[in-house]
């Protein structure tokens, strides 16, 4: 009798569980829609390319996520929007069209959730991928250099290869991986008011 009693209790502890993380959460979140955009006609949060939902899934494979979050955390004035790594605080409706949605939790890195304003420039950021210590010696992000392709110079060097010098006349150009990344990041921004976290 009493294993009996147990065995419901366990079930009453992990139906309680289940109903805390998982349906709460949908009734919650589930249930968001975008905020269509009367000036511009469109709809906010804005929906990433193909292109960038791949990089996602290289943003992942990289391990990008044990160093950074993407989450701007707590009320106007917190310390994450005086480091200027966003406008506004996240909230669920950011993550809308992102899945999975990756949110992070260590720190290590800066905050990327508003990356795509912070730091615009395509070739900036593939030259951070390639080697982040080019422009800042004390980084600890690691060089990607797989995520790129060494290939002989022709007469004419393409105008996607790396402007870093190489050795045996070689240029470095982005793989379909890297520029989906780039894609990725670059889609990161939260420079839209939304109800319940407007713009200041």
């Amino acid at each position: 009798m009493k294993s009996t009693q147990a065995l419901v209790l366990v079930f009453l502890a992990l139906l309680f569980a289940w109903a805390g993380q998982i349906a709460l959460g949908f009734f919650q979140v589930g249930k968001l829609e975008p905020i269509l955009n009367e000036e511009t006609n469109y709809t906010v949060p804005p929906v990433p390319s193909g292109l960038a939902q791949t990089g996602s899934r290289v943003f992942a494979a990289q391990g990008c996520l044990e160093c950074h979050s993407l989450s701007v955390r707590g009320p106007t004035g917190s310390a994450d929007i005086a480091r200027g790594w966003g406008p506004r605080r996240t909230v669920p409706r950011d993550y809308l069209f992102r899945e999975p949605a990756w949110i992070g939790s260590s720190r290590i890195g800066p905050d990327l959730s508003n990356i795509g304003i912070r730091l615009p420039d395509a070739n900036e950021l593939m030259m951070h991928i390639w080697n982040p210590r080019l422009k800042k010696a004390s980084s600890t992000c690691p060089p990607h250099p797989w995520l790129f392709d060494l290939k002989v110079s022709g007469p004419i060097i393409e105008k996607e290869a790396l402007p870093v010098p190489s050795k045996d006349w070689k240029q470095i150009l982005p793989t379909y991986q890297a520029k989906a990344l780039v894609a990725y990041l670059q889609s990161l921004h939260s420079d839209y008011s939304l109800p319940e976290a407007p713009l200041k």
